[in-house]
C-alpha cells in the first residue's frame, strides 16, 4: 500500500486498487519525446548556468507568496515568513545546487520551472519507465507546487518565485503509480545521487488513522546510501512532509489521532521531518505534533476556508493540475494557484531555504546543514507551554521541533561554523526485557523502565527507541522517555483510531500496520535531544488511558546515532 500528503487531504491507495485514470491529452507538436531527447544528449557534457536575480525584479504574483516576504499585506504577521529576502538581498538564491522533487510529476514545461529544469540531472519517471518526469494524468499537480515553492523562476516578470528562485529541479514522479514496490521507493531516492543535494519528500504515511506504519528495509537503504554516499561523500540532505493528521476532529472522542513519529519514513535518522505553521507563526491545527520533528516552515494555517492564507505557486500548466482557471477561490491564470497548503507546501519552503545555504556553501555535509539548520531556528508562537531547552541548550518544542527554519539567520550562523569532522558513529544498545506490566487505565502512575547507556558516543545526532509490547490496544497508551540530562520526550499519545481499510473504528490487537496481536515492536525516532550525552540512566514509561485492554513492556532498546 502507499500512501501521501496532498495539502489538507491525503489521498490513500491499496496496491490493487486503481489509480488516477484521466490522462493528460497533449496535442504540442514539439512532444515530450523529443524535448527528452535533446535533453539526455545534453547531459553528458552539461553544467547548470549560472543565474543573475534581484529581489527588486517582478514577479506578478509575488505580492501574494506571504510566506516568502510577510508584511501583512494579507492579514498576517509581519515578519513571519522564511526570512529569505535578506539572503537573495546578500546575492544568494540557490545558484548550481539541484533539488529533487519526488512526487506525482514536474510539469517540465511550464513557463515558471522550465528555465530552473535541472540540465545535468537526469528526471525519473517511476510510472511509466522513462526519463521525462511530468506529470501523466489531469488531476495531478502536487509535485509541480511543490517545485514551484522551491524553485520558481525569480524575476523573469511572471508568475511566482521560489524560496531559492536560482536553484535547479529535478523530478522523480513516484505517486502517480497505482502500485509502489519498496524497489520505486529505492530507486526515488537514491536517482542522482551523485549530483542531487537536496531530496524533497511531501509524502508520507496515511493521515487521520492514528496506526503505526513503519519504512520499508528498501527506502531505508536508499536513504542510507544518499547521506553517506550522495554528493560526492557530502551526502544529499533529505526533508520529509510530518504529515496532516494532528485534527481528527471526524474521529469520535479523543480527537487527536495522528503524530508524526508514527511515520517510519518521517522519524528515521536520515530525514528531516517538517513541521507546518501559518502566517502568524502558530501551528496549523492539521500538522503533526512529535519528538521526531527537526524544524516547522510556513504554510496555511488555521482558517481553512481563507485561501488567502495558502500559499501561491506553480500548477501545472494549461487547464490540468488543481487550477483549472478561474476555479473557485483561485486565479483565472490556471498554470499557478493560490491554494496549496499542509506540510507539503512547509517542507519545499525548509528545502529552498536549505539551497539557499548550499548555494553560498556547497562542501556543507548533511550533518553539517541539519545541525546548522536546528541551531539557527528562530522560536516561534513563544508563550507556547510546551516550550523547554535540552541540555545543550537548544530551544525544543513537540510541536515546533527546534523553531521556524529562518534563512537569514541559518546563513549567518554557518558564517562562523567549524564543520563536522568526527565520523558519524552508530551504536546498538543492549536490550532490555523487562517484562513490567502496565496498570489499566490509569495516567498517574504507569509502568516505568530503567534503561542504562555506557557509550563511546558523547554528542547525539538522532537516537532510535524500539518499542516492544504485548499491549492489546496500542492507541490507549501514552509513552516517555526523558534522557539522562532530564529531557522529557513523548513519543505517544493516547488518540483516537480508525481501520484505514472500512474507516471504521479500529479493533483490539489491529492498531498497526505490524500488528499489534500478539507482541510488536515499533521504532520511534528522538530529534530533540541534539547535543545531549547519551550517558547515563534513561527512563521509559507508558501508562495507559482506557480500560479494558491489558498488556506489558516487554522490551526496549535504544540506537544512538553520533559523534
Amino acid at each position: 500500500m502507499k500512501f501521501w500528503h496532498f495539502g489538507f487531504l491525503t489521498i490513500f491507495m491499496i496496491n490493487l486498487g486503481l489509480g488516477n485514470c484521466n490522462p493528460v491529452k497533449k496535442n504540442d507538436p514539439f512532444g515530450d519525446n523529443l524535448l527528452l531527447l535533446l535533453l539526455i544528449n545534453s547531459l553528458a557534457n552539461a553544467r547548470e548556468l549560472d543565474c543573475v536575480f534581484s529581489s527588486s525584479e517582478s514577479d506578478n504574483l509575488y505580492n501574494d507568496q506571504w510566506h516568502l516576504q510577510n508584511y501583512g499585506q494579507l492579514g498576517g504577521t509581519s515578519g513571519e515568513d522564511a526570512r529569505v529576502k535578506p539572503v537573495w538581498d546578500q546575492g544568494y538564491s540557490g545558484n548550481q545546487v539541484i533539488v529533487s522533487v519526488v512526487d506525482d510529476g514536474l510539469d517540465i514545461r511550464h513557463e515558471d520551472l522550465a528555465a530552473n529544469i535541472s540540465v545535468s540531472a537526469r528526471g525519473l519517471n517511476l510510472f511509466n519507465n522513462t526519463f521525462n518526469p511530468s506529470h501523466s494524468y489531469t488531476n495531478s499537480f502536487h509535485g509541480s507546487a511543490v517545485g514551484g515553492v522551491i524553485g520558481a523562476k525569480g524575476g523573469n516578470g511572471v508568475g511566482v518565485r521560489g524560496a531559492a528562485p536560482c536553484s535547479k529541479l529535478v523530478g522523480v514522479n513516484i505517486l502517480e503509480k497505482s502500485t509502489i514496490y519498496t524497489s520505486d521507493e529505492y530507486r526515488a531516492m537514491v536517482n542522482e545521487t551523485g549530483r542531487v543535494f537536496i531530496s524533497n519528500n511531501s509524502w508520507g504515511s496515511p493521515d487521520l488513522y492514528g496506526w503505526l506504519w513503519p519504512s520499508s528495509g528498501l527506502w531505508q537503504q536508499g536513504i542510507n546510501e544518499g547521506i553517506t554516499l550522495g554528493r560526492g561523500g557530502k551526502g544529499i540532505v533529505y526533508l520529509w512532509a510530518a504529515g496532516n493528521g494532528a485534527n481528527g476532529s471526524t474521529v469520535a472522542s479523543p480527537v487527536l489521532v495522528d503524530n508524526a513519529n508514527f511515520d517510519g519514513q518521517a522519524n528515521y535518522y536520515g530525514v528531516m521531518a517538517i513541521g507546518g505553521i501559518g502566517q502568524n507563526g502558530m501551528k496549523a491545527s492539521y500538522s503533526e505534533s512529535g519528538a521526531n520533528l527537526w524544524v516547522v516552515a510556513h504554510t496555511q494555517g488555521n482558517n481553512a476556508s481563507a485561501y488567502t492564507t495558502a500559499i501561491t505557486t506553480t500548477d501545472a500548466s494549461g487547464v490540468f493540475g488543481f487550477n483549472a482557471g478561474g476555479t473557485s477561490g483561485d486565479y483565472t491564470l490556471s498554470n499557478y494557484t493560490r491554494r496549496f497548503n499542509g506540510t507539503s507546501s512547509a517542507t519545499p519552503l525548509a528545502a529552498g531555504v536549505v539551497a539557499l545555504l548550499l548555494s553560498k556553501y556547497p562542501t556543507l555535509s548533511w550533518r553539517d546543514v541539519r545541525e546548522l539548520v536546528a541551531y539557527s531556528a528562530r522560536q516561534n508562537d513563544v508563550s507556547d507551554p510546551d516550550w523547554t531547552t535540552n541540555a545543550a541548550g537548544l530551544n525544543i518544542n513537540h510541536k515546533y521541533g527546534f523553531g521556524a527554519i529562518d534563512a537569514e539567520q541559518l546563513l549567518l550562523r554557518s558564517d562562523s561554523w567549524t564543520p563536522i569532522t568526527a565520523a558519524f558513529k552508530t551504536e546498538t544498545m543492549n536490550l532490555v526485557s523487562p517484562g513490567t506490566s502496565i496498570p489499566d487505565n490509569d495516567l498517574v502512575t504507569g509502568a516505568s523502565v530503567s534503561y542504562p547507556v555506557t557509550s563511546s558516543i558523547s554528542y547525539i545526532e538522532f537516537v532510535d527507541v524500539e518499542f516492544t509490547s504485548n499491549h492489546s490496544y496500542f492507541p490507549e497508551l501514552r509513552i516517555t522517555i526523558t534522557s539522562p540530562s532530564g529531557t522529557v520526550s513523548v513519543l505517544s499519545e493516547v488518540h483516537a483510531c480508525r481501520n484505514p481499510y472500512n474507516n471504521s473504528g479500529c479493533t483490539s490487537g489491529n492498531t498497526s500496520i505490524a500488528t499489534m496481536t500478539g507482541s510488536s515492536t515499533y521504532r520511534f525516532g528522538l530529534s530533540r535531544l541534539l547535543g545531549e550525552s547519551p550517558n547515563g540512566s534513561w527512563t521509559i514509561r507508558v501508562y495507559d488511558g482506557g480500560g479494558g485492554d491489558t498488556g506489558s513492556i516487554q522490551s526496549v532498546r535504544l540506537k544512538l546515532y553520533g559523534r
